[in-house]
């Protein structure tokens, strides 16, 4: 008997398929594909199909359960709806899934049902859907915006449907009216609008309001749309209101909807009544006010000039009624003054910086604020800020440079209001962390913020700590970050008070520690490593300082390796030893290895830290490195293992454990070590970071206090008090105090002072030239000393031994090259301060200083406005050092190719002027590669093409650092444009020859010199010979061929 074809070979049925506009398969009861249709081929040839039937006779579900990558979730979807259609558990199922393809984003609907007619098989209908997904998201966005715009807005909004019912009643209006959304909604607007006046009015109200607004909903125009109507409303709380509305139809679909638009008016009506009373006051205020006062005509002429204008310009009142502002208005400002006619003529007042001429010719900058008068004429108000402008400027170039450091602090930063708990300041990476930008942030408490449960917690950590008055610090506390994840924190909370005690701020420094946390059991091995870590890790959370963590870390080892003795050493970076902090049960360690410092690379500990890996020592009698580097007279009769000390990116020191000769060291127990040394590598680094952050913090608030007290207080002992306190406790010294320059006597005479016990500071004047703070005055420069036994003065030495003096630093107090006294630090015992603190202390001086000149030069002012101008080159010097400090590859670079650069550009004639900016640029150079992730700046091994994209972007990520700072925008030539090269090929903007800045083309021939003539951690420097050759080699193509000739010539570059 003749077998009939199957429907799935006829020719007919095919050419449906192919007839079909969605892409088709068909399945048998396998899960093979018997057919496709033409679609569904045209789609494979568009994406790189490469197969000749187009998965004909291929097993679909074999292909689907294969899957990998973000595409698996839905191939496993799809795959268990065909295997329930083929079992016959369901008969059709719909999925949707995503399937971008590089240059567009695309998602597609499957329909997966059973083959008509009884058969097993199965169809896939596959359709593209993309243009319906980007709609649907289209109009959820704009429904967001629309409702973002309401609930922003500061008037009242009111929306109503077109049968007069209430559809959208925004948070203004609520509190105009006292009224809730809730209370409203659905309601008739006339209805409710009744409820808000009297009663014996509400009937007649209602009825006028009803006419009108069903007339507008009809017509979609009327008389008085758009036109605003004022009336009172009595609140829900009793309180009578008056109120300036409008109201306006909007089309919708076939009939009229209706917006009102409501503003409370009831101040500004009181305002009025008090004007006429006010302008009598002001006539008065202004003919004796220190504030310059200007009542001009619109054509220019002045019609009115107060005294103080008269004094500040130089001119008689009759000679300024002559004239008009343009005349004393200098060309350059004619833009700004044509701004704020038009802001005046616009909204009847403006502000403005502006600059004016004197009589004599001279410049006068003024901040003036500017009304238009009843009559018409204009009132221009003005204060004299001519020499306080310069230091308005540093400071806003401060603010912002001080919120860059804040936001480049990897840790989670947040500061609320101690009265009502409103976030007041969060950091960058604190955004990010709760997905949420500023805006969203600021403003809000916890409770707007996190969960019930989470911001209940929160907001009692912020009781405690401003109830102890001191800093909280919480091991762990779980947060729920934007997307819903779990996350673990450790936290440290500091009250903030201030100069009268009162909580002022709460500051939260938090740090993610779920991963370090969060590790799972694999195996038995794994387990106990597990639990050393979890013990160490839970350990090191309750510490606090490095006194703490010695002996936690310490005994925590001993416990785990069952080791007898254990030694800590860590590396000073600027003496370039290792020290020995630690030792528990170790003095036979101590007697071994040496209780003084050991040089890096000299026995097990200097190896170990110099190569990085740790080193076991079966039998300390026998290993070399004991003999070559230790006390060959007293190796105890052990062994032991040590391992580098280190952070995820640095080795700080090493750890050393001693054991019992019967004691053998495993590779586990070495990989386990490993990990316990990195995880207190981190914990100190962490506290170390959170150390400085803490006296960062403290510094800067300190002198925001200072700031503070400097400007609201003409009496110079308040700022003193303020300052000398802060500076012994933020410095650590036993005393301070401040001598005045005595024009007359010529005396450096004792002002103020705390940390003395005898008195006898009081009484001491001192002569320029005589004694540490007549030395440090005539030499001025900074005094340090712990020589007290060379001092000359009687006097003082017995003073210094009286109070047990051990430590001397003076500074000079100089403002505007004028010695104004001597900041004197005493400290019992001997100084050896590190930059930071010079920095602040010289910063401190330099608040003295201001706060002396500020007293003299402003004593009849109510307020001082001067701030601290901060030292930029001390400032971009750190910058640059942190940077070589992330970087150890090229630490030490950017001194010297800024040393050599620097003296090629005076070689090359540049004014000092320019000198000054070249500088700066070659320190910042490399600014751009904090916005370079870890991940590829430090990466061991090449980079890949995509991260070489990154890495290429670190020049525009220092000019979009460095341009928003207005006095190191002449500095972002070398940033931005040393790796541009001479033949075009460059980056970031391909510049080309001249193109490219001088002082860049300089800098690029410097950086490479220094490069291969530096020794770095993968290679030796190159010979100077073959350095210079390969600088000629480079010229006309990377380098400039002038600026190569120049610099081999100059010999600098072999010096």
């Amino acid at each position: 008997m003749k077998k009939e074809k199957s429907g799935l070979d006829n020719i007919q049925f095919q050419e449906v398929l192919d007839a079909l506009t969605s892409h088709i398969a068909i399945l048998d009861e396998q899960g093979d594909i018997v057919a496709v249709n033409a679609a569904w081929r045209k789609f494979g040839q568009m994406n790189g199909f490469v197969g000749a039937n187009f998965g004909v006779g291929d097993n679909y579900l074999r292909v689907c359960d294969h899957t990998t990558g973000e595409d698996r979730d839905s191939a496993n979807q799809v795959a268990a709806a065909i295997r329930r259609i083929i079992s016959g558990e369901i008969t059709e199922e719909f999925i949707e899934y995503p399937c971008h393809a590089p240059d567009q984003q695309r998602w597609f609907q499957v329909k997966i049902s059973r083959f008509l007619g009884g058969s097993n098989h199965v169809v896939l209908i596959h359709q593209n859907i993309t243009t319906r997904k980007t709609a649907e998201d289209l109009l959820i966005a704009n429904e967001w915006k629309f409702r973002n715009i309401i609930e922003q807005s500061s008037e009242g909004i009111v929306l109503v449907d077109t049968e007069g019912r209430i559809i959208e009643w925004n948070h203004a209006e609520e509190v105009i009216t006292g009224m809730t959304k809730e209370e409203v909604s659905g309601r008739f607007v006339w209805d409710v609008q009744s409820e808000l006046v009297s009663k014996e009015a509400a009937d007649k109200f209602r009825e006028i309001s009803k006419d009108m607004i069903i007339a507008l909903l009809k017509k979609g125009d009327t008389t008085w749309a758009g036109k605003p109507s004022y009336f009172k409303i009595i609140r829900k709380d009793g309180k009578v209101a008056e109120i300036q509305s409008s109201m306006f139809a909007i089309k919708h679909n076939h009939g009229y909807m209706a917006c009102g638009m409501y503003r409370d008016i009831t101040e500004f009506k009181k305002a009025k009544q008090e004007q006429k009373l006010l302008e009598n006051r002001f006539r008065t205020y202004v003919n004796f006010s220190p504030v310059i006062a200007l009542v001009v005509e619109r054509s220019g002429k002045f019609v009115d000039v107060n005294p103080e204008a008269c004094q500040k310009l130089g001119y008689s009142e009759e000679e300024l009624l002559s004239m008009t502002m343009p005349e004393i208005t200098p060309p350059e400002e004619s833009e700004n003054s044509a701004r704020l006619l038009a802001e005046l003529l616009e909204f009847g007042h403006a502000s403005s910086q502006i600059r004016l001429i004197k009589k004599d010719q001279t410049y006068i900058t003024l901040s003036s604020n500017a009304v238009t008068l009843p009559d018409g004429n204009l009132m221009v108000l003005c204060t004299d800020i001519t020499e306080l402008i310069h230091t308005h400027n540093d400071l806003q170039e401060s603010k912002a440079f001080l919120q860059n450091i804040l936001d480049n602090i990897p840790s989670l930063i947040t500061v609320k209001d101690a009265q009502n708990f409103k976030f007041f300041k969060v950091n960058r990476p604190m955004e990010n962390y709760l997905q949420k930008t500023e805006e969203e942030i600021l403003g809000k408490t916890a409770f707007d913020i996190f969960s019930p449960l989470e911001a209940e917690y929160f907001s009692k950590l912020d009781h405690q700590v401003l109830e102890a008055k001191k800093i909280i610090e919480t091991p762990t506390e779980e947060l729920t970050i934007g997307n819903g994840e779990k996350r673990i924190l450790q936290e440290k909370k500091i009250p903030m008070f201030d100069d009268h005690g009162n909580p002022r701020f709460i500051l939260s420094i938090a740090d993610d520690i779920t991963e370090k946390i969060g590790l799972e059991t694999v195996s038995s091995a794994q387990f106990l490593r597990l639990e050393a870590v979890n013990k160490l890790s839970t350990s090191l959370q309750k510490v606090q300082t490095l006194e703490d963590l010695y002996p936690v870390f310490s005994g925590i080892l001993l416990q785990v390796f069952k080791a007898s003795m254990a030694s800590i050493w860590l590396h000073d970076r600027e003496k370039r030893i290792l020290k020995p902090v630690f030792h528990l049960n170790g003095e036979a360690d101590l007697d071994l290895f040496g209780k003084e410092p050991i040089m890096p690379g000299r026995g097990i500990i200097g190896t170990v830290f110099v190569n990085k890996q740790p080193h076991i020592s079966s039998n300390y009698a026998y290993d070399p490195l004991v003999q070559s580097g230790s006390n060959k007279e007293v190796i105890p009769l052990r062994g032991g293992v040590a391992a580098p000390l280190r952070t995820t990116n640095s080795v700080l020191g090493v750890i050393n454990l001693s054991v019992d000769l019967d004691r053998s060291i495993t590779d586990e127990d070495v990989r386990l070590l490993v990990t316990l040394s990195e995880i207190a590598g981190n914990a100190i680094q962490n506290i170390n970071l959170m150390k400085q952050t803490e006296q960062r913090l403290s510094r800067i608030s300190a002198i925001s206090t200072i700031d503070r007290a400097i400007t609201s207080s003409l009496d110079l002992q308040v700022s003193f008090e303020i300052l000398v306190s802060n500076l012994v406790s933020l410095l650590d010294v036993a005393a301070a105090d401040i001598l005045l320059f005595n024009q007359h006597s010529q005396l450096l005479e004792y002002s103020i002072g705390q940390g003395f016990k005898t008195g006898s500071e009081k009484t001491s004047s001192v002569r320029l030239g005589q004694s540490f703070a007549g030395e440090a005055a005539i030499n001025r420069h900074i005094l340090i000393t712990n020589a007290i036994e060379d001092i000359k003065d009687d006097d003082f030495r017995r003073f210094m031994k009286a109070e047990n003096f051990n430590g001397y630093v003076g500074i000079p107090l100089f403002a505007k090259g004028q010695l104004k006294g001597v900041l004197e630090v005493f400290s019992h015992s001997k100084l050896d301060p590190d930059e930071d603190w010079i920095n602040f202390l010289q910063s401190l001086s330099e608040q003295a200083s201001i706060a002396i000149d500020n007293t003299q030069m402003f004593e009849n002012l109510q307020r001082s406005n001067t701030e601290l101008s901060l030292a930029y080159n001390a400032t971009i010097e750190g910058w640059s050092r942190a940077l070589d400090l992330r970087d150890e590859e090229t630490e030490g670079h950017t001194l010297r190719v800024t040393e050599i650069t620097e003296r090629l550009a005076r070689a090359m004639q540049f004014q000092e002027s320019q000198i000054k900016y070249i500088r700066w640029g070659a320190l910042l150079h490399d600014i751009g590669k904090l916005g370079v992730p870890d991940n590829i700046l430090l990466k061991p091994g090449p980079l890949t093409d995509e991260e070489w994209i990154i890495m290429r972007k670190h020049p525009q990520f220092a000019y979009d650092m460095l341009s928003p700072i207005g006095y190191l925008r002449r500095s972002i030539e070398i940033p931005y444009c040393h790796h541009e090269k001479w033949d075009g090929t460059g980056y970031p903007r391909g510049l080309k020859g001249e193109e490219i800045p001088l002082a860049a083309r300089i800098f690029a021939v410097v950086d490479i010199w220094d490069a291969l003539n530096s020794d770095r951690p993968y290679r030796k420097a190159w010979p100077k010979e073959k350095v210079i050759e390969h600088l000629k080699s480079l010229s006309g193509t990377h380098l400039d061929p002038k600026v190569v000739t120049l610099c081999l010539n100059s010999g600098f570059l072999n010096g």
